[in-house]
């Protein structure tokens, strides 16, 4: 066979490519049909059919673990929301002693371990900074206003300014103000979201348990089942081919 032919034998079918879903790649398919060809190396027209056919059926199967994975997406989107202390977070907090903590199931499932420990580390500096503050005004009282002020994280001290100046009646510029906001709205939060980013590993495993749609999944799995079944029919007529002309 000359290397024309050779060429022509070897290049991948036209009706192949035109099967491929917009999202799929025919580079892909190509390097996967020429990894077929250099492992197999049909002869004649009844081997190139049958390494045509594995070599789309090994695709279908690839097909079939994106639907599993869109599926288990598609789940994840359905049962998570990024409402505070859902009911996913709920059930997964089922058992845990914590109440109502700063987190949303989205957020976590967004989030690892590794930036929940930076996250973790980060909320603790605040809390500490906080009870700082705090404890500066119960020893200093009035006098301690100024440095319980600067104990606090800027961020904390600019959302301080902000409630002043919405509800001076409530929360002065003073020790009694800053006291009572500390109080009342910054150690609740900062606790809560200390608690939150805590509780993201169980949510996170609640998440991807809830995820899981077995009934779903036993369709995909046993279209696969019929697809390896093909698979293995089509190997074992191209592996009989082969010793009958005696390659």
């Amino acid at each position: 066979m000359n290397e024309k032919a050779t060429l022509i034998l070897n290049a991948i079918p036209n009706h192949l490519r035109l099967a491929l879903l917009p999202w799929e790649s025919e580079e892909d398919l190509e390097s996967l049909f020429q990894d077929y060809q250099q492992a197999y190396t049909p002869v004649g027209p009844a081997e190139s059919g049958l390494v045509e056919q594995l070599v789309w059926l090994d695709w279908r199967r690839r097909r079939l673990r994106l639907g599993e994975r869109a599926l288990h997406m598609a789940s994840l989107d359905r049962s998570t929301s990024s409402s505070r202390y859902d009911q996913l977070s709920r059930r997964a907090l089922l058992l845990e002693d914590v109440t109502r903590p700063e987190v949303t199931s989205s957020g976590a499932i967004r989030s690892n371990d590794e930036a929940d420990r930076e996250s973790h580390t980060e909320w603790a500096g605040y809390l500490s900074a906080a009870m700082k503050a705090k404890k500066i005004l119960e020893e200093q009282g009035h006098d301690g206003f100024q440095s319980a002020f600067d104990a606090l994280p800027g961020g904390t001290q600019d959302w301080f300014n902000e409630m002043v100046e919405e509800e001076e009646e409530k929360f002065p510029r003073n020790a009694d103000g800053l006291q009572l906001f500390l109080t009342l709205e910054v150690m609740p939060y900062f606790k809560s979201s200390y608690e939150g980013v805590g509780a993201g590993p169980a949510i996170r495993l609640q998440a991807w348990g809830e995820s899981l749609d077995p009934e779903r999944a036993d369709k995909l799995m046993a279209l696969d089942e019929r697809l390896m079944r093909q698979y293995e029919k089509a190997m074992g007529m191209f592996l009989r081919l082969k010793q009958l002309w005696g390659e």
